[in-house]
């Protein structure tokens, strides 16, 4: 199961389709909000849900999918654009 996240799962794609080239049943046990996008590349999906589902308020301001990388990237860069001196100060 990668990290729910694109870098990892991305690298699991790869490794996934060289299995499958060598006859190998490849099936990915991935966190819910990936349904349907290793399906579209040909791949089983068992999905599993890593925390209880959110209520439902319909509230379209939720947080989606990749929503906590972008804003930690955001959040981040300033320090990670520092000389590595200034970071560990």
């Amino acid at each position: 199961m990668p990290e729910s996240a694109y870098g990892p799962t991305n690298n699991c794609i790869g490794i996934g389709n060289a299995l499958r080239a060598m006859g190998h049943r490849v099936v990915f046990a991935a966190e819910r909000s990936w349904s349907g996008r290793l399906e579209a590349l040909g791949f089983e999906e068992d999905l599993v849900d890593l925390a209880a589902p959110p209520e439902d308020t319909g509230d379209a301001s939720e947080q989606t999918a990749g929503q906590f990388w972008t804003d930690f990237i955001r959040d981040t860069a300033p320090v990670c654009r520092l000389p590595t001196i200034e970071q560990l100060s």
